[in-house]
């Protein structure tokens, strides 16, 4: 059918932006690394800017990788390449239920101890 839209296409063109902002990250990582070592990284201006500026990257980088797990694992059912028996997991809805509400309870755990090492941070103040 002409004007398909190829997901081959879009998984390998998200695929790699998502690698080319991985490596983006790694590399400006690296540079405020050695900044940091050097002490230099307060007159860094440039560099501080650039990292600001790269803040929404990283939201980029997660969807583009959602997006490619997502289309990438689709086209065999669809085009009757997998058999739908066979693209569907055998999981019973108790065991998702069980693993979601686990998740739960150690994300919140551990948010809630964030805060509280972020406020204890707050209230001793900075060393300067």
């Amino acid at each position: 059918m002409s004007g398909d839209w190829s997901s081959d296409v879009c998984s390998s063109d998200l695929f790699h932006i998502m690698v080319i902002l991985g490596t983006w990250f790694l590399v400006l990582f690296v540079l405020l690394f050695i900044k940091i070592l050097q002490g230099k990284l307060e007159n860094s201006k440039t560099l501080l800017r650039l990292t600001l500026w790269s803040i929404p990257f990283g939201y980029v980088a997660s969807q583009a990788g959602w997006i490619v797990a997502e289309v990438g694992r689709q086209p065999w059912t669809i085009q009757n390449l997998l058999p739908n028996i066979a693209a569907v997991s055998q999981i019973d809805a108790y065991s998702v239920q069980i693993t979601f509400f686990l998740f739960l309870i150690i994300f919140t755990t551990l948010l809630i101890a964030e805060i509280k090492i972020m406020l204890s941070a707050i209230k001793k103040g900075s060393a300067h």
